[in-house]
């Protein structure tokens, strides 16, 4: 974050649930996709948005769980317009087909699907797992729909006369989820009313309704991106030891720096992204690491660590705002060093994370390795 620059507050909090942040927006016509969503906060995030009315992909390696939970989301906000699509972060050829299969406009993208902390493992590339599954997967994917996201982002929704109106449980179902991709694009700018645009400073008041104008790409790092910054010269542990968390430490602080570089380039595609921290939710993600102990650290829900994710996704609250870390539903303040504290550790973000020229040479690395044979 710029010095110069207002940090952005909103209404919400740690404690704030993913229905919350999204109560009051009219996603009806609006398209997204989640990657991870058979699972922890992944869940959560899909639900939320489908319960404000989007179209949602599930992307997601077991297609048999993905349907499990796309049949109860529609049971809890009657949305009935859930897909399930097939995505291994780990296999180039299983991102270019999804991205491949994908037609017509994208609204939102949620890069939300991780490892953490893994055994020392390669993809046959002789890439690190971690890194690649946290980053490249999800950078490739992203550049693979950056053409369904800018024709979201172009499209101007015009200005509604009605008011606008909630959309909870029983949302607007036009047609019945199926495995793999939608038959036919939504709208973009369909019904509610368009939202203000966020600005530097507090942003608004809870339950805002709204349309949000731009596409936007939602990244979900991590606090332990204050672990490690990406080491250029040794991505994947070929010289230094193998340690699981400076590895997932590594790709967290990748994810943002992606952020950071997809808004730089796609914000005149009318494309915004921003990363963030969900904070700490007891989930499958810690299975490479038991009962982590962390004194004085209140654990969130899945509901609860979904709303950011859901805010950046959906809220008009942060229309325009891009390129930027949030944490607990407000922009995270930038640390000199990372922090003793673990609660104050959960709210930070080092400025190796934000760096644009970082950020540059990430995307041009990232570019090379993917593009070698």
């Amino acid at each position: 974050m710029d010095p110069k620059e207002t940090r952005i507050t909103t209404p919400f909090g740690a404690r704030s649930t993913a229905a919350e942040v999204i109560d009051g927006v009219d996603l009806s016509g609006r398209r997204a996709v989640v990657t991870g969503a058979a699972s922890g906060i992944g869940i959560e995030t899909a639900r939320a948005l489908a319960g404000a009315g989007a179209e949602v992909t599930l992307a997601v390696r077991n297609l048999d769980a993905g349907a499990r939970v796309a049949e109860d989301i529609t049971a809890t906000t009657g949305n009935k317009r859930l897909h399930v699509a097939h995505l291994d972060l780990a296999d180039r050829a299983s991102v270019a087909a999804f991205a491949d299969g994908w037609d017509g406009p994208l609204h939102i993208l949620v890069n939300n699907a991780g490892v953490m902390a893994l055994p020392e493992g390669r993809t046959p590339e002789g890439w690190d797992r971690q890194f690649t599954v946290n980053h490249l997967g999800h950078f490739a994917l992203a550049c693979g729909l950056h053409g369904a996201l800018a024709a979201a982002g172009s499209a101007t929704a015009a200005p509604s006369a009605a008011a606008a109106r909630p959309v909870g449980p029983a949302a607007s179902a036009t047609s019945a989820g199926s495995a793999g991709f939608p038959e036919s694009p939504g709208s973009p700018g369909s019904a509610g009313s368009v939202g203000f645009p966020g600005s530097a400073g507090s942003a608004g008041s809870p339950g805002t309704p709204g349309t949000p104008a731009s596409a936007r790409i939602v990244v979900v790092s991590s606090a332990a991106h204050l672990r490690s910054p990406v080491v250029f010269d040794d991505l994947h542990f070929d010289y230094r030891p193998y340690e699981p968390m400076l590895a997932y430490g590594q790709s967290k602080t990748a994810n943002v720096l992606f952020a950071v570089g997809a808004n730089a380039r796609w914000a005149g595609d009318g494309i915004v992204v921003n990363a963030l921290s969900p904070g700490g939710i007891r989930t499958n993600l810690q299975r490479h690491v038991g009962d982590i102990a962390a004194p004085g650290v209140v654990w969130k829900t899945p509901e609860q660590g979904a709303a950011t994710s859901v805010l950046l996704a959906g809220s008009p609250l942060l229309e325009g705002v891009g390129g930027r870390y949030f944490a607990d539903c407000a922009e995270a303040e930038p640390v000199s060093r990372r922090p003793e504290d673990l609660t104050a550790m959960m709210v930070g973000v080092a400025p190796y994370a934000l760096d644009p020229e970082g950020a540059d040479r990430l995307w041009a690395t990232s570019e090379r390795l993917l593009a070698a044979d």
